[in-house]
């Protein structure tokens, strides 16, 4: 399998981010943390990838367990602890500034 294309990657990456900030303001509803604990997307199958993507194409690459699927897989797995860590550090920033007001 070749690599997707560079529009392809970053719908991926938007797909990711969009999936962190939702999975981070969740666990933040839940219960108050200050630290993300991503899930490990190599252990997603096609089906939870198409959930996110809508693309069986991408799908299928992310499960190949290609070479170039595991450096993606990599750097996606980065990408989501620092937009689930982020929002979850922009939620905390948040309720700071609400005490002081309140």
């Amino acid at each position: 399998m070749i690599l997707p294309e560079i529009r392809e990657i970053s719908m991926v990456v938007d797909a990711v981010r969009d999936y962190a900030v939702a999975s981070a303001r969740a666990c933040c509803e839940e219960r108050l943390t200050e630290s993300y604990q991503a899930p490990s997307l190599a252990s997603w199958d096609a089906c939870m990838w198409f959930d996110l993507l809508q693309n069986w194409e991408l799908s299928c690459f992310l499960v190949s367990g290609t070479d170039r699927a595991k450096r993606l897989l990599r750097s996606l797995q980065s990408c989501l602890q620092w937009y689930g860590q982020s929002e979850i550090a922009e939620h905390l920033k948040r309720l700071s500034v609400l005490s002081i007001l309140n």
